[in-house]
């Protein structure tokens, strides 16, 4: 995720690389292109080590699965870092609107305003948030920086439609917000259906929120373990109901690079306790 989920601007490659060295000089064996699951079992990981964290990110994206959602125009926020990231072909848009108020939502948008600043000369791209300007998720830092690219923010905005005339994307359709939560504080938006507005674009990308790829785990471990509103459930440390399971970064607190490497020092000292344990 810090490679793939944060923009190079932000977290420059050369300084994570440098930080990736010095775990393998330590002596830490790193397989990629290995998907735990397909290539490898967790009953194999189980078997072979005495112990295994699962520190997987959130890598999906979640959906607003509003009317047009579906539409191969509209884009997930983290799919489209990854793409960047990589250096995939993808059509670049004209216009963008970008659907979240968080700091992923204006991570995106300042990457496609860049990318249009370089091919077009100018920056066209919206960005829509449930939340008023006082109480967005991003870092103020992220938002001020935003507007001073050209990205143009719309706060207090629910998005009710992905427009679409004749198969093309046209753009996004939004209403007012009145409230978020309910008197209980459930999530329920309610909307004032008379101030609509059309936010153009050939491109909508979704950036409300991210989950973890749990379906590695299989079905017996996900049976075992406890769970707490979809995310998995553990101790100080990490550990999990499962004795030889440990958990522990974005999967389990939510997306933050700081408190993901925290946990990691953490979970190295319960394991290493654990094992020494065993030993007695």
């Amino acid at each position: 995720m810090p490679r793939y989920g944060i923009p190079e601007y932000r977290l420059p490659y050369e300084m994570l690389d440098r930080d990736i060295d010095v775990i393998t000089s330590l002596g830490v064996k790193i397989e990629t292109n290995t998907r735990v699951g397909s290539d490898i079992s967790m009953d194999q990981l189980h078997t072979d080590y005495d112990a295994v964290v699962l520190a997987i990110g959130l890598h999906l994206g979640r959906s607003t699965r509003i009317p047009g959602a579906e539409h191969k125009q509209v884009c997930k926020a983290v799919d489209l870092l990854r793409n960047i990231t990589d250096g995939d072909k993808f059509k670049l848009p004209k216009q963008a609107v970008v659907i979240g108020g968080g700091n992923v939502a204006m991570d995106i948008a300042r990457s496609l305003a860049r990318l249009q600043k370089q091919k077009f000369g100018g920056v066209k791209v919206t960005v829509t948030a449930l939340e008023d300007r006082a109480h967005f998720l991003a870092d103020p830092v992220e938002i001020k920086e935003c507007s001073e690219e050209g990205i143009e923010i719309f706060d207090a905005r629910g998005p009710q439609e992905c427009i679409i005339e004749k198969g093309k994307l046209k753009g996004l359709r939004t209403w007012k917000v009145r409230s978020i939560f309910d008197e209980q504080g459930r999530f329920a938006p309610a909307y004032d259906e008379s101030d609509e507005l059309i936010h153009e674009g050939d491109m909508i990308i979704e950036a409300i929120g991210q989950m973890s790829d749990v379906s590695i785990l299989g079905e017996q471990l996900t049976e075992d373990l406890e769970w707490n509103r979809g995310r998995i459930q553990v101790d100080d440390n990490g550990h999990t109901s499962v004795e030889w399971f440990w958990a522990a970064g974005d999967c389990v607190k939510g997306p933050d690079v700081v408190h993901a490497v925290a946990d990691g020092h953490r979970v190295a000292g319960s394991i290493e306790r654990w094992l020494v344990g065993r030993q007695k």
